[in-house]
């Protein structure tokens, strides 16, 4: 049975790979979500990463490799929550503090006092949305646009 420990579990594992070379955006995630070899500035990878880790997990994430695309989907099904996300939901950042598009996306690890940490696919300390790396990161729940809650098994 699919459910979001298995997910978090499988996410988790992933923390610390990193591109073949920076700015690149080769990486296994991208690989698999299309079907073969990919580089360059046209292959974000924040939304292959989440969707590559569903797919682990034997779960079916709409596949998209837009942010704003995924928010649509998981709107349109019903499964997307404007605040509150839990543990295992797939949420999407505005770095412009806007809460008017969606930049990135990660997968909620947990909260901790009045932070959400998240484990992210393409991120890194200095660069919040293209950072080449699967890392854990600590936000501010105010940049949060919404989530996506796919329907895991708790």
């Amino acid at each position: 049975m699919r459910t979001r420990d298995d997910v978090l579990w499988i996410a988790a594992a992933e923390v610390g790979m990193k591109e073949s070379s920076a700015g690149n955006n080769r990486v296994k995630y991208n690989r698999a979500f299309y079907g073969r070899e990919v580089s360059g500035a046209a292959y974000p990878w924040c939304c292959a990463f989440v969707w590559w880790v569903s797919k682990q997990a034997g779960f079916n994430l709409h596949k998209t490799a837009s942010c704003t695309a995924l928010a649509a989907a998981y709107k349109k099904a019903g499964q997307w929550v404007d605040y509150g996300p839990n543990p295992g939901d797939i949420v999407m950042f505005d770095f412009t503090w806007q809460k008017k598009i969606t930049q990135h996306v990660g997968i909620v690890d947990r909260f901790v006092g009045d932070w959400v940490y998240t484990i992210e696919g393409n991120t890194s300390l200095t660069s919040n949305d293209n950072g080449g790396a699967v890392m854990r990161r600590k936000r501010n729940p105010k940049l949060i646009t919404g989530a996506c809650r796919p329907g895991y098994n708790i």
